[in-house]
């Protein structure tokens, strides 16, 4: 999704300005603030949804609490993936998913979590895939049960954990996508470099809709106030 001058409008101008200011305020992520990354794969089912991209590959993987409550508190539970260079050199597919409901509503509606591997996942807003409006799904293939803590990611060299993609449109059950495995733990280095934005996306995955418009502007500002609070903190030293 380009980031042209119709995402910088009125409307995008001060929910950027929010989302820079909290991150400075924070000096990390406004939003997941505090997560654990891991190397992963993508293996794409056989026959995807028509007109979806057959997403596949190495994969960087995400896993945060949204707001950074307490652990012992249920907060929305993000699942970010990127895959480097999926669509072509630089190009990359990046998916932001968080903790939803598992029915056609509950899709689209935010549902806070505790562990990692309790709800299913979705992307909430919407994309454009073959001329049909649907969210990208992802649910656990549960080895443990409840799912594990952020705490006990954080801990893990390796990760044991997967998830089935798909694409879910407003009725009947989601359509597989492809098989997300999450391996060896990455450095925490390269897991807090991980800005991912979603419009960092294509293959016939497109993301549409007001909000999904937002979002850029506000993912760039977010990670300028990062920046910002980053370089405050290195010239205080």
């Amino acid at each position: 999704m380009p980031h042209g001058d119709d995402l910088s409008g009125p409307a995008a101008a001060p929910v950027a300005r929010l989302f820079e200011a909290i991150s400075r305020l924070r000096g990390r992520r406004g939003f997941h603030p505090f997560g654990a990354g891991f190397e992963g794969e993508v293996v794409p089912v056989d026959l995807p949804p028509a007109g979806a991209p057959q997403l596949r590959g190495t994969a960087l993987v995400r896993l945060s609490r949204s707001i950074g409550l307490p652990e012992w508190l249920p907060d929305p539970c993000g699942l970010g993936v990127r895959i480097p260079d999926a669509h072509g050199p630089g190009r990359h597919q990046d998916l932001l998913l968080t903790s939803a409901g598992g029915s056609p509503l509950g899709r689209r509606l935010i549902n806070p979590s505790r562990g990692f591997g309790d709800r299913p996942y979705s992307s909430i807003l919407p994309y454009e895939v073959g001329g049909r409006r649907m969210v990208v799904v992802a649910h656990p293939l549960a080895s443990e049960a409840p799912g594990p803590l952020l705490a006990d990611l954080r801990e893990r060299e390796h990760a044991g954990l997967e998830f089935r993609l798909g694409l879910a449109g407003r009725r009947g059950p989601p359509r597989p996508l492809a098989t997300l495995r999450l391996g060896p733990r990455l450095a925490e280095a390269v897991t807090e470099e991980l800005d991912l934005d979603p419009g960092n996306s294509g293959g016939g995955l497109e993301p549409v809709g007001f909000i999904n418009r937002l979002r850029g502007p506000s993912y760039s500002a977010s990670q300028a106030g990062r920046r910002h609070a980053h370089g405050r903190a290195a010239a205080s030293e």
